[in-house]
């Protein structure tokens, strides 16, 4: 074996030592929702498999498995990958950012419009988790199907039927451990690796706030058939909360109103991501053919090109094993050694980075626009415009409100689901509530407003004016965090402010409609309309809406497509254009942002990968 250029670079720069490497049949980038499960479906054919993770395991730390502490999570420097977003090309508008982050003289944060002199702006706060189970570790864990529409989509595009709804559905059921729903409930599975868990609505029965301000959505909602004006019983209340929102009905992406919120948990409501799976396979079998390397980050990839008949094949891959080797990483430390690594691929490399590392790590690799590689002194491996392209998220807002009082009791775990006129179609807003002041993300989020804070966040599925961001290399170095734009109600905008403002209206509904007998009348709304939130016209409130939304489901930026679009990065099969032995298996796929939470479509793309992999090793 031989070292390559990079690694010797890498020696000599980390003042590192090197270690010779083994051979896989398939070495897996990224323990994540795409990449984790991937890795142990891989192993359980009996395939050698190395997964690298570029954080520690953190699994078994209370603040990772209850699910309440998922903010606190999301701030943790042991997990946390600071990436600093824009929203725009417009530097103006850019400052306009309520919670702009900025690097202050003295080595901290400020979060704000006013920044101290000598302040460096960084941009908008956009957490990543590097640990084991990637973003699964410190996400809300949503557990929502995307429309069928979107799984049509991807199989009309590419001509491939396995990707339609009813095929995906199969797929969702063969992963899904569901604990909420009656064993062999249609449309669910009961015995696959993700453990699936929803509120039972037992908090109900204390007559809280909480079932007070769920009546209130419930009616506002039309969620109750109710014709003889009497209150919504406790007992329809509880059919709400229990309603399923991943249930296989023919008409699911239509319906509204009120329904349970699912999570990726076990029955005791803990975490359940890929790192259970990843575990639990190691202790069912200690033979399993997994090597995990944690603290693990990719630097290269090394390509056979000796024939010239033939595309560029992956040979193997350099990386570096070493806590905290990425610049994005708050312990950073320049100080730090590593040890260089070196393995070489039998069969295939599966990049599952995310959308903002995966199309990094093919750049860097010389895989993307020629002329962005050229500028870096990237040698070109193959020339792809769409690496990096089509960035896409979600659209999310909410009402931030003060009420009279401090709220009692538990608000409960439920959503809402809503159908605006900017709908053709499908239901397009997801909507639930907090007790606290939930406006996005900035280093050291949310803001500490009191018990009397509520705020009715809201996420627009399926927006129309996404997609035009991007993903850019700011140099050849591996560990340098790429410029991340996300060009915000880029084109046909006005359909998606639409939209949020009927969710903003539609919150601002619920709070006037609460008895005064709950003593939490009058509300003073913050934002966006401030005072009795009655006092902004519809374009003001839209303004605030383009001006302030956020977002934390980035997807698109090595879509899946026809191979015949010179935008495209991936076959039907995750396979890389232009090269072999090279796939992508995370969010950066979908050619669209998948439904109102990207983890679970996820998890069922790693189940779809493993079989496309399986099949063309057979």
């Amino acid at each position: 074996m031989f070292k390559s250029i990079v690694s010797a670079f890498l020696v000599a720069a980390l003042g590192a030592n090197y270690v010779a490497g083994q051979e896989y049949d398939y070495i897996v980038v990224g323990s994540g929702p795409g990449g984790g499960p991937l890795a142990v479906d891989l192993a359980k054919s009996g395939h050698s498999v190395l997964l690298l993770e570029a954080g520690s395991d953190l699994s078994e730390d209370p603040m990772y498995k209850n699910l309440g502490m998922a903010t606190a999570a999301s701030n943790d420097p042991r997990s946390r990958w600071d990436f600093f977003v824009k929203h725009s090309d417009d530097p103006e508008r850019e400052l306009k950012y309520r919670h702009m982050t900025w690097h202050t003289t003295n080595g901290s944060f400020y979060v704000g419009l006013d920044p101290p002199e000598g302040a460096e702006q960084l941009g908008i706060w956009y957490p990543r988790a590097a640990t084991l189970g990637g973003c699964a570790m410190h996400n809300a864990a949503v557990f929502h199907l995307p429309s069928d529409d979107n799984w049509n989509y991807i199989a009309e595009i590419t001509g491939d039927d396995s990707w339609k709804a009813p095929e995906m559905r199969k797929i969702f059921e063969e992963i899904e451990r569901c604990n909420y729903l009656a064993n062999g409930t249609a449309g669910h599975g009961f015995s696959g690796w993700v453990q699936s868990s929803q509120d039972d609505g037992a908090w109900l029965s204390n007559a809280t706030d909480g079932t007070t301000f769920l009546r209130v959505m419930a009616e506002s909602s039309g969620s109750v058939e109710n014709t003889n004006g009497s209150a919504i019983s406790l007992a329809d209340l509880k059919t709400l909360v229990n309603r399923d929102i991943n249930a296989l009905e023919p008409n699911r992406d239509q319906q509204t109103g009120v329904f349970g919120m699912a999570t990726h948990s076990d029955a005791q409501g803990n975490r359940y991501s890929p790192a259970n799976y990843i575990k639990q396979a190691l202790q069912e079998n200690p033979d399993l053919p997994l090597t995990i390397e944690m603290n693990s980050f990719l630097t290269n990839i090394q390509w056979d090109q000796l024939r010239d008949f033939e595309p560029p094949a992956v040979m193997a891959i350099d990386y570096v094993t070493g806590q905290s080797a990425y610049k994005a990483d708050p312990r950073y430390d320049p100080s730090k050694n590593a040890t260089v690594g070196f393995a070489w691929v039998a069969k295939e490399l599966i990049i599952a980075g995310g959308a903002f590392n995966s199309p990094q790590i093919l750049k860097l690799s010389g895989v993307g626009p020629a002329d962005e590689l050229k500028k870096h002194n990237i040698s070109v491996v193959a020339d792809l415009p769409g690496v990096g392209a089509n960035l896409g998220d979600n659209y999310e807002g909410g009402v931030l409100s003060l009420a009279a009082k401090s709220f009692e009791g538990t608000l409960g775990r439920y959503v809402l689901q809503l159908k605006t006129s900017a709908s053709e179609k499908n239901r397009d807003i997801y909507l639930w509530h907090l007790n606290n002041a939930f406006e996005g993300f900035w280093p050291g989020y949310p803001d500490d407003l009191g018990p009397k804070v509520l705020t009715i966040p809201f996420v627009h599925m399926d927006p129309r004016s996404t997609g035009a961001g991007s993903v850019t290399l700011r140099s050849a170095d591996p560990f340098e965090p790429p410029e991340i734009n996300f060009r915000f109600f880029e084109g046909d905008s006005e359909k998606d402010l639409q939209a949020m403002l009927e969710a903003v209206k539609f919150g601002q509904k619920v709070k006037s409609l609460l008895p005064e007998s709950s003593g939490l009348t009058p509300f003073e709304e913050l934002h966006p309309c401030a005072g009795d939130g009655t006092g902004c016209t519809d374009e003001e409130i839209k303004e605030y809406l383009k001006l302030q939304a956020y977002s934390h489901h980035a997807s698109g930026t090595c879509k899946i497509g026809d191979v015949s679009d010179p935008m495209s990065v991936l076959d039907s099969k995750f396979r890389v254009k232009g090269v072999k032995r090279l796939r992508v298996v995370d969010a950066s796929v979908f050619p669209k942002p998948p439904g109102a939470f990207p983890v679970l479509p996820t998890f069922m793309i790693s189940k779809k990968a493993a079989k496309d992999i399986l099949e063309d090793a057979k």
